[in-house]
C-alpha cells in the first residue's frame, strides 16, 4: 500500500466568493506569507486595463487601475489582475490547517479551499516556447502564452526578481 508522507507537496487553490479588492488581497497574501511552506503561488483573475480598451474613450487612462501595489512581508510588487483565485504549494500537508485559518481570518465573505494538482510536473510546450529549458522547477505552469509582456515575480529572501 503506498502511502502519502509528510514531505509530499500540497497543491492548494483558493477560491473566493468574489473578487478581492487590493487591500483584502493584500491582507490574504499577507496571511498566507507569514504562514510559509509555500513553494510557489499563482494569481488568477482578469486583466486591470491600464487604459480604456474600447468605446468612445479609448486609449483613455483608467486611475483607479495605477498604481495598484501590494506589499508582501517587506517586498511590493504591481497587482495586474483582479484576484479571483489563489493557487499555491505547500511543502508539506502541516501547512494546510495553517492556510485554511489564515483565510478564515483574511477573508470577510465565503471562500473555497481545494486540494488537487494545479501545476504540471514537467515543461510544457508553451512554458519551452516562452522560457527555453527551465532550470528552476518553480517556474512550471506559471506561462501566460497569451500574454503580451512577462508577467512573472519571484519573491525570495532577497529581493523580488520580475521577469
Amino acid at each position: 500500500m503506498v502511502t502519502t508522507s509528510d514531505t509530499d507537496t500540497v497543491q492548494v487553490e483558493i477560491v473566493p466568493s468574489r473578487f478581492l479588492t487590493p487591500k483584502t488581497a493584500q491582507h490574504l497574501l499577507e496571511e498566507i506569507y507569514e504562514n510559509g511552506g509555500i513553494i510557489r503561488i499563482m494569481i488568477h483573475g482578469p486583466n486591470l486595463p491600464r487604459t480604456v480598451p474600447y468605446g468612445p474613450g479609448r486609449g483613455t487612462p483608467i486611475d483607479e487601475n495605477k498604481d495598484l501595489l501590494i506589499r508582501i512581508g517587506d517586498q511590493v510588487l504591481e497587482l495586474t489582475v483582479k484576484v479571483g483565485r489563489i493557487r499555491l504549494e505547500l511543502e508539506g500537508d502541516q501547512y494546510y490547517t495553517g492556510l485554511k485559518a489564515a483565510c478564515e481570518r483574511a477573508l470577510p465573505f465565503s471562500f473555497q479551499i481545494k486540494k488537487g494538482k494545479f501545476f504540471p510536473d514537467r515543461l510544457t510546450v508553451s512554458g519551452y516556447a516562452k522560457y527555453g529549458r527551465v532550470e528552476d522547477e518553480r517556474l512550471l505552469g506559471l506561462t501566460d502564452p497569451k500574454a503580451k509582456k512577462n508577467k512573472l515575480a519571484m519573491l525570495s529572501d532577497q529581493k523580488v526578481t520580475e521577469n
